[in-house]
């Protein structure tokens, strides 16, 4: 039998005297779990009230809309001309003219165009939907945040700025061309680690002592019919829900076994004791310090128990990504082609000339090898924190309200 959660609360409708309600943890789970997806597409609702509430409310996930026409031939080539100068860092309305043959090549290929409008432009739709949210959670800035409390969702800033550079990655039409299959894996592993983290930190604003009594109650096989059914309509679902989290070994960055079903995994529950000591502490350099630990197991977390299994052990991705070290490092072909430009901007933007809003991945990096990855995520992290708590800090989140207004 699962635990059963008991609130009280002053009936809405009438006054009267306070109620008590039994909510089982399945039905905590399948409100965090909602309300994730919620964020990301839109939702018929069929009675009032217009909030959250699993008897009264039927959330659908509404098929994206047709595919845009594909852009016509002068469209197409400005659009790789400003992106193509803003690589090359130049001012704002200044052109540098055609951009190098391979981009000319693949603005002209109908198959890259076609993957281009199909895919690219939804996934990157939905990696800044899923920015905006890691945003607004970091800020406290959506139903349950508490602006007091800013700061105890540490990971989820970074995470926000990851999620944008995912979208503008995404938007590159030279991508499609070269490495369509790293395409695939970005939209994926984006779409479903959202899943997997957005809820946990969602649940805490809700009710932490529900967390600590539903933890190892989370399990997508009993979400409330109508959110498993949404939940399982999303791209990829039948292959990632049964494997995702999965165990790891973080010394040699193998993959175990599948804990799967969105279930607890141990690094999630290293981040859950995180929050628990963030929220005891009242000293603001020890809480600092203890934010910047939640971090570094939520990061964990993400690329191990979670990508690590999902997309890093693909083969495509892998051959991938062996292709673009070999341009990008060994050709030196990241001073032409913003293909092979790893880089994560602590900006709106997808890419800034100042050195210390920039976090360039280290020449010759594995990607896929866990470790390597790692190295340069705990170096972006560190940077990360030093201008949360600089003297930089309020245009770190100007930036991230930015990513929070964005509207599609």
């Amino acid at each position: 039998m699962p635990n059963h959660l008991n609130f009280k609360f002053t009936t809405v409708r009438g006054g009267g005297p306070p109620a008590t309600v039994r909510c089982s943890c399945d039905d905590f789970w399948s409100v965090a779990q909602q309300r994730a997806m919620l964020e990301l597409y839109p939702r018929v609702v069929h009675k009032e009230p217009r909030f959250i509430q699993l008897s009264r409310e039927d959330i659908r996930i509404i098929p994206p809309p047709p595919e845009p026409k594909p852009l016509a031939e002068g469209q197409r080539l400005r659009l790789l001309e400003r992106q193509h100068a803003r690589f090359m860092g130049a001012k704002p309305g200044q052109s540098l003219g055609p951009p190098p043959d391979p981009l000319a090549r693949a603005e002209r290929d109908p198959a890259v165009i076609e993957h281009y409008q199909r895919d690219g432009l939804r996934y990157a739709t939905r990696a800044r939907l899923i920015a905006r949210a890691y945003a607004c959670m970091y800020l406290e800035d959506f139903e349950h945040g508490n602006p007091k409390l800013q700061g105890r969702f540490y990971w989820a800033g970074l995470a926000a700025f990851a999620s944008k550079q995912v979208a503008c990655t995404l938007e590159k039409l030279i991508v499609h061309w070269l490495a369509r299959d790293t395409i695939r894996a970005l939209g994926k592993g984006n779409l479903w680690l959202y899943n997997d983290a957005w809820p946990w930190h969602y649940a805490w604003a809700l009710c932490p002592k529900s967390v600590e009594i539903c933890t190892q109650e989370r399990d997508a096989q009993n979400l409330h019919p109508t959110v498993l059914s949404n939940f399982s309509a999303q791209e990829w679902a039948k292959e990632v829900i049964a494997c995702v989290p999965w165990h790891i070994d973080e010394q040699t960055g193998e993959v175990g076994k599948p804990i799967g079903q969105f279930r607890i995994a141990p690094l999630m529950s290293e981040a859950i004791e995180g929050w628990k000591r963030i929220e005891d502490e009242s000293n603001p350099d020890n809480r600092r310090a203890l934010c910047m630990d939640h971090l570094w197991a939520m990061a964990r977390h993400e690329q191990g128990e979670v990508l690590q299994g999902l997309v890093y052990s693909d083969d495509d991705l892998i051959r991938n990504l062996e292709q673009g070290r070999f341009l990008r490092d060994r050709m030196r072909l990241d001073k032409l082609f913003y293909l092979f430009k790893l880089q994560l901007s602590f900006s709106a933007e997808e890419y800034t000339d100042d050195d210390e809003f920039r976090s360039e991945a280290p020449r010759g990096i594995a990607l896929e090898h866990y470790k390597e990855r790692m190295d340069w995520i705990k170096n972006t992290a560190q940077q990360y924190d030093k201008l949360m708590f600089g003297d930089k800090r309020e245009r770190m989140l100007a930036e991230l309200r930015k990513l929070a207004e964005w509207d599609g």
